[in-house]
């Protein structure tokens, strides 16, 4: 992926649309076509992504995570976070685009954007998967999405956002890795989910421990770890280390940051400390790292 911080371009939602306030529907057909089927470079949004693909080959980078691109997938996308979408051939599907005024102006839940495997920060965004018997619910909400992002009736945003709340719950119930039989269960889980990955996203500079985040919640390091695992598939350490390491490779990536200062800056207080942990995780020390995904 491409990489001077001047290089990576932040898009706002008035450059991505003109036809309707915080909310936009666009084939991907239309944007292949449109690019003559070159890859977009490596960018950022500030407003949220859903890619919808009914047939698609090729790679989506995500934050420097490659996940394939396969029929029937979707991708959720969270502002801010960097991503380049490479095809080999023309899609089929489409892009979902929103703003958070949009959620609040509709009522749409938080908990329907952080709960498990949507919209995921730091390296974590790995696409669902759709069955073939459930792409019909998939392609009929895409459907009704359109009609009313085209109409001029009354009403037409809270029907769109309804249909987007829609979409959202049916790709929660399916992205769900952790049933239970009891709901009250199943619901303090995913509340202590979004506590700790809302208090990570503000801490993770401060607070490397997963004790710091366990006594906040005031549950004990074990449960707190088990919890996330059971939902994720990875544990709150390795959400924290994850976390850290995004962020050092975003820094390195886009700014001329010294080592030394990075370190400090991510609450590392020698660098030396800083550098081992970064090449553990990547095999790569933080130097290295910059200098090859610079040359990519």
């Amino acid at each position: 992926m491409n990489s001077m911080h001047k290089d990576i371009r932040t898009y706002t939602f008035a450059e991505n649309s003109q036809d309707y306030p915080g909310f936009a529907l666009k084939r991907m057909e239309d944007i292949y076509r449109n690019s003559n089927g070159a890859p977009d470079k490596p960018h950022r949004h500030d407003y949220y992504t859903i890619i919808f693909i009914e047939q698609g080959e090729g790679a989506h980078f995500i934050d420097f995570t490659e996940y394939k691109v396969e029929d029937r997938t979707v991708f959720f996308i969270l502002p801010g976070q960097m991503h380049q979408l490479v095809l080999t051939r023309e899609p089929v599907g489409w892009v979902v685009t929103f703003t958070e005024e949009f959620l609040i102006a509709n009522s749409i839940p938080e908990k329907l954007i952080n709960d498990i495997y949507l919209f995921n920060d730091y390296g974590q965004s790995p696409p669902l998967p759709i069955s073939e018997k459930d792409m019909p619910v998939y392609r009929n909400l895409i459907s009704q999405m359109t009609y009313f992002a085209g109409s001029l009736e009354l009403y037409t945003r809270e029907a769109v956002g309804s249909l987007l709340k829609l979409f959202l719950i049916q790709s929660n119930n399916h992205c769900s890795l952790h049933k239970s039989n009891n709901p009250q269960l199943v619901e303090t889980s995913n509340q202590i989910l979004r506590t700790f990955k809302k208090s990570l996203n503000k801490k993770y500079a401060t607070a490397h421990m997963v004790s710091e985040y366990a006594d906040e919640m005031a549950v004990s390091s074990d449960y707190l770890n088990k919890t996330v695992k059971n939902l994720t598939g990875k544990s709150a350490k390795e959400h924290i280390q994850s976390k850290l390491i995004t962020e050092a490779k975003r820094s390195l990536l886009f700014s001329n940051i010294s080592n030394k200062e990075l370190a400090y800056e991510l609450g590392f207080e020698e660098s030396a400390h800083f550098n081992n942990f970064f090449k553990k995780l990547t095999g790569q020390t933080p130097s290295e790292f910059r200098v090859s995904a610079r040359q990519n």
